[in-house]
């Protein structure tokens, strides 16, 4: 390299050393305009409240919504305690209302059962209807270890009807 081409490379570096401190300009900076800041402030602000308020709102309803679940599991439990307390009064009333129940309280107050009823009948006459019988239940003979013998052929009628009369076993009892 030639002397003079070094020379002119160093000269904006010797130049810049020689070069006073106290300069007539000042440094230059970048400063933002006033209005630019202003501008940027409110958002990043408006977003800090509205998170605050959005976890505020959450804390207030997740603590409405146990309140309520407590009050809720209250009011099971006392719906559970009433529904016992009305079927055991309802089992009560049933009880009371049972017939032998009803037939105790009407012997304990001196009630009697009564009569056979009566009836008017449409012509005038008062009826009375007949006492209702209860028919006994067959008895079953037992068999005897006599083997039985069997009938002639000329006999079979005399043996089925010994009286004879031709009517059926409790004819006479029957009304006419």
């Amino acid at each position: 390299m030639s002397q003079p081409l070094i020379a002119a490379r160093n000269a904006s570096v010797r130049a810049f050393r020689h070069r006073p401190l106290h300069d007539a300009r000042p440094a230059l900076r970048v400063v933002a305009p006033p209005a630019a800041l202003a501008a940027r402030l409110p958002l990043p602000l408006t977003c800090v409240l509205l998170l605050t308020a959005g976890l505020l709102a959450l804390l207030m309803m997740n603590i409405a919504i146990a309140r309520d679940a407590f009050t809720l599991s209250e009011l099971e439990r006392e719906a559970t305690l009433l529904a016992e307390q009305q079927q055991a009064v309802d089992e009560g009333i049933a009880a009371k209302a049972a017939p032998q129940a009803l037939h105790e309280q009407a012997t304990r107050l001196g009630m009697v059962p009564a009569p056979a009823p009566t009836h008017l009948a449409r012509d005038g006459r008062v009826v009375v209807p007949l006492p209702v019988v209860e028919e006994p239940e067959p008895v079953v003979a037992e068999e005897s270890p006599v083997a039985e013998e069997p009938l002639a052929a000329d006999e079979p009628a005399a043996a089925e009807d010994p009286a004879g009369a031709g009517e059926p076993v409790g004819a006479e009892a029957a009304p006419q």
